[in-house]
């Protein structure tokens, strides 16, 4: 079941990424944790740097933002074309929903 879950997510990530839905960068990421926004959902890779993943969560626990940690940064990153992605911030509402109701 967990891997069928991960593969769901992994998908959404990938329409959320042809959709042009996607919020990546240190900047983009705190920006987008920063605001008003209804819906957000963060995910960090499992083998982000410690300093990183505590930041990122600090951050998301301060302004009461969903987070979830999967995926490692080279798969985040295949999705985005990039070598490795540590954080990723998704803009679409119903997949934000559809990933929530599978991951918490």
């Amino acid at each position: 079941m967990e891997d069928q879950i991960r593969r769901k997510v992994y998908s959404y990530i990938g329409f959320a990424v042809r959709a042009r839905k996607i919020v990546f960068g240190k900047e983009r990421i705190r920006a987008y944790i920063r605001s008003p926004r209804e819906k957000k959902l963060i995910i960090i890779a499992e083998d982000t740097s410690e300093r990183m993943k505590r930041d990122t969560i600090m951050r998301c626990e301060n302004k009461k933002v969903p987070y979830v940690i999967m995926f490692s940064k080279e798969e985040l990153g295949r999705l985005l074309d990039k070598p490795a992605v540590s954080v990723i911030g998704l803009e679409e509402d119903n997949l934000i929903d559809a990933i929530l109701g599978m991951v918490k």
